[in-house]
């Protein structure tokens, strides 16, 4: 086994591997927040409103961010000095199921009562 930099294509792949595992977990998560965001209607008390605008615009940011992160590490693969922008648009495609699964978790933290 060699100890030279891994292939410019590694980084990519794992990612591109790695998110279609990643969306059956997001979407339980996003049907948790609409099981949980269906129960409160209009009435929705201030203290579960951020958590689901959060949700929100994580499940909005998966439809266009994470395939554009990926499509752009995958452009970054032309030359090796790009490696942490490859790194870096790797790291974004996984930032709206992280804010839907931070959004899902806020959902259950428990409030002071009145």
């Amino acid at each position: 086994m060699g100890s030279g930099p891994a292939p410019r294509w590694a980084v990519p792949a794992v990612a591109t591997a790695l998110v279609p595992h990643v969306a059956p977990v997001v979407t339980g998560l996003l049907r948790v927040a609409l099981f949980v965001g269906a129960d409160c209607g209009e009435g929705c008390e201030p203290a579960l409103r951020g958590p689901l605008h959060v949700v929100s615009l994580g499940h909005s940011l998966s439809l266009t961010l994470t395939p554009a992160a990926l499509v752009l590490c995958w452009l970054l693969v032309v030359r090796r000095s790009w490696s942490t922008a490859r790194w870096i648009a790797a790291g974004l495609a996984f930032v709206p199921p992280a804010m839907i699964a931070m959004g899902v978790m806020l959902l259950f933290v428990p409030r002071p009562g009145p």
